[in-house]
């Protein structure tokens, strides 16, 4: 625990702390603060900034059809076409960068189809998460980073407003239109300046991360080549249990923001009300009080429950689907490209502060 001068808030990091102030929803509140630039890069509200009745009503819509069971009824046919299709037009290549060239296509295409995109481009969705994770994370207030995430804004809002005047017509099993009428009195909608903060909050997390989890899991078998040829003998079986171990080894979304609602004392600090508080999953993951050998990436750890996606009411939506995706995903990748390895000519690379993740991922393979 410890106050941070750059940006002027207190680091949570230990994992029992990050738990208790994660889950303590009526203390350490989301922040509505137009100043955070998650109001110029979303909007506000959203649903990661509500709290009470109205986020509970939202993520009714939100979670209707991501629950585990609903996620079990939909997720083969979404996900394992396209990871065929992305193999069968790489495998004669022999290496890649698995994270641009696989992993990251198949999340935003899959997600992307799931929210209603399905005529935009992959290049579009990787485009607008990318200017949007650069825009949450301008602290230098680069204007080039701004010119480029308000063209992607524009784009969204093109796009989505088409989505939902097609949803507002005929209700549909889109995403976007569940976000709509979800948690709704009967015969009422949200409006269009309603639901978008809470869709853009979705496209940014939702297109990247389940692909970025992907990666690192991968990464993290790689980087341990007899685990990766244990996994490559049985992709069904190991597959599940590597991505969760991705997860906790390098949590996707590394810290989230709260605020103090009173004085309050962590770990022996005092936290003023008003304080601005990051919640640090990444750190927690990696506590030696709660895992052993922690920064080692291990596929046959003891089970122990990660922060990764975050704690209740918050808890992330998409946790099914992404472990569904995550699983489907490297079943394949480790089934269908022999001899999988790293590339020993380049490196890998990961980066990342608030969205974390192995960004290249040099590999090679038996064509």
């Amino acid at each position: 625990m410890a106050f941070f001068d750059g940006t002027k808030e207190y680091l949570v990091t230990r994992f029992e702390d990050c738990r208790a102030a994660g889950s303590n929803d009526r203390v350490f509140g989301p922040s509505g603060s137009p100043d955070r630039p998650e109001a110029r890069v979303m909007g506000m509200p959203n649903v990661l900034t509500m709290t009470g009745e109205e986020h509970t009503s939202l993520r009714e819509g939100i979670d209707e059809n991501l629950t585990q069971e609903a996620v079990r009824g939909f997720v083969e046919a979404l996900t394992r076409p396209v990871v065929e299709e992305y193999l069968a037009e790489l495998r004669p290549r022999g290496e890649a960068n698995l994270t641009a060239a696989l992993f990251e296509p198949i999340s935003v295409r899959c997600i992307g189809n799931v929210i209603g995109l399905t005529e935009t481009p992959n290049e579009t969705l990787v485009e607008w998460f990318h200017a949007m994770s650069a825009g949450l994370q301008n602290v230098n207030d680069d204007p080039a980073v701004w010119k480029r995430l308000d063209r992607a804004l524009a784009e969204i809002d093109e796009q989505l407003g088409v989505l939902y005047e097609r949803a507002l017509a005929k209700p549909d099993h889109t995403l976007m239109s569940h976000v709509m009428h979800g948690g709704t009195p009967e015969g009422t909608v949200r409006s269009f300046d309603e639901v978008m903060p809470t869709m853009k909050v979705i496209i940014l997390g939702g297109l990247q991360e389940p692909g970025h989890a992907a990666a690192n899991a991968c990464a993290g078998l790689l980087l341990n080549p007899e685990q990766a040829k244990i996994v490559a003998t049985d992709p069904k079986q190991h597959a599940l249990r590597a991505f969760d171990e991705g997860l906790r080894w390098i949590a996707p979304i590394g810290v989230t923001p709260r605020v103090a609602a009173e004085d309050v004392v962590v770990a022996g600090t005092q936290i003023p009300a008003g304080a601005s508080v990051a919640i640090v999953m990444a750190s927690a993951n990696r506590d030696r009080n709660r895992f052993d050998e922690p920064d080692r990436f291990d596929l046959f750890r003891k089970r122990r429950p990660h922060l990764s996606f975050g704690f209740r009411p918050h808890f992330c939506s998409g946790h099914a689907l992404s472990r569904a995706m995550g699983q489907i995903a490297l079943e394949e990748v480790f089934g269908q490209l022999p001899n999988l390895r790293l590339d020993p000519s380049r490196e890998v690379k990961a980066k990342g502060w608030r969205f974390r993740g192995v960004t290249d991922l040099p590999a090679t393979w038996d064509a």
